[in-house]
């Protein structure tokens, strides 16, 4: 008789560890695709904190950055042939630019307090940031 009630503890003990344990291992990777900006034929957005680059129409989307910090906010220029963003590396936040073909950023600011880019002026060769 006494033999029971331990089969019933350890049953319990067993469905609380498995519990416990799925819970912890059925976490998601939520990391999303962020940032959008549409050129004329090529859409940007930041994903894991990296940029990404894909044809407008569809396809497979392309690794453009991968320094290590985080990407943000990038917005092609007026000819479509430049990418700028805010980039966290050393502590806030810069402006960078890189070549839609890829390559390694550019950093465009040196400001202590951190860079937020907004968008490019018509121009094509000044950008708005705050």
């Amino acid at each position: 008789m006494n033999r029971l009630p331990k089969i019933r503890k350890t049953s319990l003990g067993i469905i609380i560890f498995c519990l416990a344990y799925l819970e912890g291992t059925s976490q998601i990777d939520a990391r999303l695709m962020r940032d959008p900006d549409v050129s004329e034929t090529e859409l940007v957005f930041s994903y894991g904190g990296d940029l990404w680059v894909v044809p407008k129409q569809g396809g497979t989307a392309r690794h453009l950055t991968s320094p290590k910090g985080e990407e943000k906010n990038p917005k092609f220029s007026p000819d479509g042939k430049t990418i700028a963003f805010s980039g966290y590396y050393d502590g806030n936040a810069d402006i960078y630019a890189i070549s839609t073909k890829g390559g390694i950023p550019v950093r465009i600011t040196h400001h202590p307090s951190s860079d937020f880019m907004i968008d490019w002026y018509p121009d094509n060769e000044n950008i708005l940031f705050k």
